[in-house]
C-alpha cells in the first residue's frame, strides 16, 4: 500500500485548505451582498437585553460591597478591636502579621459597577437611581480611604482601557468630594416624585430611606474629621454637621432603627449571609475576645447573650485574650469546651439572623451626643447617648435593663467632657459589633476603647493603624504608588495618614 510522506500530505493539505478558504471567502461575500439587509435582523435574539438596566446592577453593588465589609469584619476588624479572637489555625492576623490584609481589589471592582449603574441612570433620567448610586460610591470610596489613607480616586474607571494607571488622591480631597457627593445624593433623592427603585435588596425601593443614608453618612464623615477641622477648604466641619442636624425636613438622617442600612439575608445562595458558605469548624476558631467579654459582663448587658455562645461547660461567658499561640489558646480557662463562641445559632446556623450593617440608628444617636458634648449643636448629650444605647439594643431584640443606665461606667458624666465623650465611643464600640471596620476607624480617631496590642503581636506591641497597599500596586501602577508612598510615608500599618496626623 502506497503510504505518501508527510511532507506531501502537509503540502496537499494546506494547497487543498487554501483552494476551499478562498472558495468560501467569495461565497460568503456573495451571500452576504445578496442578504446583508436580513443579516442583522435574523441574527438578532429579540430577547436579549442590549444594555444592562439599573434594576440589574443595583442588587449585585449593594450585596457585593456588603459581604465585602461583612467579611473583612469577620476576618480583621473583629479582631483588631477585640470584639473577637482567633485561637487556632491562621492566627496571623490576630497577632498584627498583615501581609495582604485589605479589602482594595473587591471595593474597586464594585465601583466599576457603580460606574456602570450612574452612567446608565443619567442616560435615562433616573436621578432615584443616580442618588442611590452616589450614596454606595461615596461608603465605598469612604472605606477605601478610611483604611489606607491616598487612594486611586478621581482618575478611577477614566483611564484609557487596559491602562490600571490612576494617580492616588491625597485624603483630604477624597474627604472633600465624598461630602459635595453625598450632598448631591440628597438633592437626587426626591421621595413622593414618582421615582422608584427596582432590585433595591437594601430599602426594598424606599427612595426616603436611601436620602437618610446619605446624610447619616456625611455625618459620620464629618466626625471623622473632627480633629481636622479647617483642614479642607471650605469645610467648616461644626457647621456643615450643624446645619444637617437642625434641618431634618431638607436634610432627614435616621430616626428609628427601620431606618437601619442592613442587607437583611436569606436562607439560600445568592443572597446568604456571606460566612454561611465555610464550615462550621472554622467559624469555631473565632472566639469573643477577653476585651468584650468582660466589657458586657462588667455592665450586665444583655447584647453579651447575642453576640456570644455561653460555653459548653459553664454557666458564664468567657472571652479569650486576643494573640495567644494555638498551644495556649488551647489550654486557656481549660480548654475549648470552657471559653465562648460567636453565637453560632445567629451567625452561622440561621443565617438570615445576621444582617450586613453599614450604618445604624445607634450609630446617628452616638455621633449626635459627641457633636452635643462638644458644642457643635444645642442637642441634649446625655438624651441622646441614652438614645443610642436603647437604640442598639433595640435592635438586638433586647430591652434596657433596670438600672443599666445608672451604673458606674455607663452613667453619664455631666460635668466631665472628656469622660462623657469616653463613654458616649465605649457605648458605641459595643455598637459597631460587626459593622465592617468601623469600630477600628472610630478607635483611631478617640482612642476609645483603651485596649493593650494583641498578646505575642509580630509588630512591636503597635496596634496598626491602616491597611498596606496591595503589592499589586508597586508593579502595575508604580509611578503613581511611589509618589503616594514618598507623600504619605511608608507602606506599613503603622504609618499615620492624613486623618491620624
Amino acid at each position: 500500500m502506497f503510504i505518501p510522506s508527510t511532507s506531501f500530505s502537509l503540502r496537499s493539505l494546506r494547497f487543498r485548505t487554501g483552494l476551499f478558504a478562498v472558495a468560501t471567502t467569495l461565497a460568503v461575500l456573495v451571500f452576504a451582498m445578496g442578504c446583508d439587509s436580513r443579516f442583522e435582523t435574523v441574527n438578532t435574539n429579540p430577547n436579549e437585553p442590549k444594555a444592562v438596566s439599573p434594576d440589574l446592577l443595583l442588587p449585585n453593588i449593594i450585596r457585593s460591597s456588603v459581604n465585602t465589609s461583612v467579611n473583612t469584619a469577620h476576618t480583621t476588624g473583629n479582631l483588631v478591636l477585640q470584639y473577637a479572637s482567633k485561637v487556632s489555625f491562621a492566627t496571623e492576623i490576630d497577632r498584627y502579621n498583615w501581609a495582604g490584609v485589605g479589602y482594595w481589589g473587591p471595593l474597586y471592582d464594585d465601583l466599576r459597577s457603580v460606574d456602570a449603574l450612574m452612567t446608565v441612570a443619567k442616560e435615562r433620567n433616573t436621578p432615584a437611581y443616580e442618588g442611590a448610586g452616589l450614596v454606595l460610591k461615596s461608603w465605598i470610596f469612604s472605606m477605601l480611604t478610611d483604611a489606607y489613607g491616598d487612594i486611586p480616586y478621581s482618575e478611577v474607571n477614566q483611564v484609557p482601557e487596559g491602562e490600571a494607571t490612576p494617580v492616588y488622591n491625597r485624603q483630604s480631597v477624597v474627604y472633600d468630594s465624598l461630602l459635595t457627593n453625598l450632598e448631591e445624593a440628597n438633592d437626587l433623592l426626591q421621595p413622593g416624585d414618582g421615582q422608584s427603585l427596582q432590585g433595591d435588596i437594601l430599602y426594598g425601593g424606599d427612595v426616603m430611606k436611601w436620602k437618610k443614608l446619605a446624610n447619616s453618612l456625611r455625618l459620620r464623615l464629618l466626625m471623622r474629621l473632627s480633629e481636622k477641622q479647617g483642614a479642607i477648604d471650605g469645610v467648616n466641619v461644626q457647621e456643615q454637621f450643624r446645619t444637617i442636624v437642625n434641618n431634618p425636613s431638607e436634610y432627614p438622617v435616621f430616626e428609628d432603627n427601620v431606618d437601619n442600612a442592613a442587607l437583611e439575608y436569606q436562607t439560600s445562595r445568592p443572597n446568604e449571609w456571606p460566612r454561611h458558605t465555610s464550615r462550621v469548624g472554622t467559624f469555631r476558631t473565632y472566639r469573643m475576645s477577653q476585651t468584650f467579654t468582660e466589657t458586657l459582663k462588667q455592665f450586665d448587658d444583655p447584647r453579651l447573650s447575642v453576640f456570644a455562645d455561653l460555653p459548653d461547660s459553664l454557666d458564664t461567658y468567657v472571652g479569650v485574650p486576643n494573640g495567644l499561640s494555638d498551644s495556649e489558646s488551647n489550654e486557656y480557662n481549660g480548654g475549648r469546651g470552657f471559653q465562648s463562641s460567636l453565637n453560632t445559632t445567629r451567625y452561622f446556623e440561621s443565617p438570615n439572623a445576621a444582617k450586613g450593617l453599614i450604618m445604624t440608628h445607634a450609630e446617628v444617636l452616638f455621633l449626635k451626643a459627641e457633636a452635643a458634648e462638644r458644642g457643635w449643636t444645642s442637642g441634649d448629650a446625655q438624651s441622646l447617648y441614652e438614645k443610642g444605647i436603647e437604640a442598639s439594643m433595640k435592635q438586638y431584640g433586647q430591652s434596657v435593663p433596670s438600672g443599666y443606665l445608672s451604673q458606674s461606667g455607663v452613667a453619664y458624666a455631666t460635668n466631665d467632657q472628656t469622660r462623657a465623650l469616653e463613654q458616649i465611643n465605649t457605648q458605641k464600640w459595643i455598637a459597631l459589633f460587626y459593622t465592617g471596620m468601623e469600630g477600628w476607624f472610630n478607635w483611631r480617631r478617640t482612642g476609645t476603647p483603651d485596649i493593650d496590642p494583641s498578646a505575642q503581636n509580630v509588630n512591636q506591641d503597635q496596634i496598626p493603624v491602616r491597611f498596606r497597599y496591595p503589592e499589586s500596586e508597586q508593579s502595575l501602577n508604580a509611578e503613581n504608588y511611589r509618589e503616594a508612598v514618598e507623600r504619605q510615608g511608608p507602606n506599613t500599618i503603622n504609618t499615620e495618614m492624613w486623618l491620624l496626623e
